[in-house]
């Protein structure tokens, strides 16, 4: 595996490792992803093989403009009115596909796009000349990783380069179906489903084809509601071997994430990834507001946690 730096030498030897058919780790403005040329359909199984995700499972396809997209998707009205106020950015559009490999939507029918909003993944792409798959870099059902040294300790020698670099908002992208009116939030993320609502009508129905959840080898509890403060505090008092995830340190033995919702998002996970090394066996999350994109948050959370404690 190699550690390419994100300057002109390392992304050329990168996108020469993606035109020979290999896996490249780099980071988008969401989380790190794992990337192949979307065409090479050996490139694409063997992809599938090192995440351990189930074939049937959808690879979101990204790409550097628009010409792109109208190749390989049939594009309607309302998906032009998203892509000119979204794209780029943290927004997946599902479109019904022309011309994609098989493998890569899973069998379906339709095709999973989006243009990340970040240099490096965007002059992958353009240089290949291809679109490129682009899930995250991690064992399907692992923590989302947001560095270069979570995709090390979790894919290792299994692929072929990694690109360091920064993830700016630490939380996958909200996915949309625009195949369908009005349009269905299939997943919830990075974009809040009221900023898409300035925009059209949408419909909310996460479906278990994008599902994020996550395991661990620790049990992990998460604490919401007015009084999540004195949970924490009396789950403390009887499990004194618990890590705290929290906002700001006041229980001692924590990993701050941040106050700002914005901040709680971006290290959240790193947290639950840094919590897990230190050999914890109970995490306790305290949660956030569930607006914006703490909605997303809190919806990933809530479906890994063993328990959630209401007050």
């Amino acid at each position: 595996m190699e550690l390419l730096k994100p300057e002109e030498k390392g992304l050329k030897r990168a996108v020469e490792i993606l035109e020979k058919g290999g896996l490249v780790a780099f980071p988008t403005e969401t989380v790190y992803g794992l990337g192949c040329d979307a065409m090479n359909e050996k490139a694409v199984e063997r992809l599938f093989e090192v995440k351990k995700r189930p074939k049937n499972k959808p690879l979101i396809v990204g790409v550097a403009d628009l010409s792109q997209v109208y190749e390989i998707a049939e594009v309607n009205e309302i998906a032009e009115k998203l892509m000119r106020s979204f794209f780029p950015g943290p927004l997946t559009l599902i479109f019904k596909k022309k011309k994609i490999p098989d493998i890569v939507t899973g069998g379906s029918k339709k095709v999973a796009i989006r243009m990340p909003a970040h240099e490096i993944p965007l002059k992958l792409i353009r240089d290949l000349g291809k679109p490129v798959v682009v899930p995250s870099a991690n064992i399907s059902g692992r923590f989302t990783p947001t560095k270069f040294e979570h995709v090390i300790a979790e894919l290792g020698d299994k692929i072929d380069a990694i690109v360091i670099g920064d993830c700016k908002i630490g939380l996958e992208s909200t996915i949309l179906d625009v195949t369908v009116f009005p349009p269905k939030i299939l997943r919830h993320g990075a974009i809040s489903v009221e900023e898409i609502k300035k925009f059209i009508e949408v419909h909310e129905e996460e479906t278990r084809e994008f599902e994020e959840k996550f395991t661990t080898s620790a049990e992990i509890y998460v604490f919401v509601g007015e009084e999540k403060e004195k949970m924490i505090r009396d789950f403390l008092s009887k499990r004194e071997d618990a890590i705290v995830i929290a906002r700001k340190d006041i229980y001692g033995k924590t990993i701050v994430v941040g106050e700002k919702v914005e901040d709680y998002a971006k290290n959240v996970f790193d947290a639950l990834i840094k919590a897990e090394k230190m050999g914890a066996k109970v995490i306790l999350v305290e949660g956030v507001e569930e607006r914006g994109i703490g909605k997303a948050v809190m919806d990933r959370l809530y479906k890994s946690a063993k328990k959630v404690f209401h007050s």
